[in-house]
């Protein structure tokens, strides 16, 4: 359940980063109907982050902060640069809305990541 609340939390975080950042600019030019390219690129980005923690913690039990501080970094700047390739309907058209919105998305998903794994390493009560 923890998993799913974390997904939503990273989905909608990516989902509105994306609307209300300059630099950034999402237009509906895709071939699917009733489905935008915001819509595909959030919930995708949104699963990517919240299995950042359970992957780390499946291939090396031993987690740290640095180390899910890099992953959450690297994962998100790779995204928004993926944009540039992909046309999914969100343009980044400045280096302040690529450099804002992965900072952003990182931070915020490294902290819900962090209380997590700080609630993992707490002793559970009786």
């Amino acid at each position: 359940m923890r998993f799913v609340r974390n997904f939503v939390i990273c989905f909608l975080i990516v989902f509105f980063v994306n609307y209300l950042l300059p630099g950034i600019d999402v237009v509906n030019q895709t071939k699917i109907p009733h489905i935008q390219g915001d819509l595909i690129f959030s919930l995708s980005l949104g699963l990517l982050n919240a299995l950042i923690l359970p992957l780390l913690g499946f291939f090396d039990g031993y987690l740290t902060k640095p180390r899910i501080a890099i992953a959450t970094l690297i994962l998100n700047f790779a995204a928004y640069a993926f944009l540039k390739i992909l046309p999914l309907g969100i343009f980044v058209t400045t280096i302040q809305g690529y450099i804002l919105a992965s900072l952003i998305i990182s931070i915020a998903c490294f902290i819900l990541h962090y209380m997590e794994m700080k609630r993992r390493s707490s002793p559970s009560l009786p």
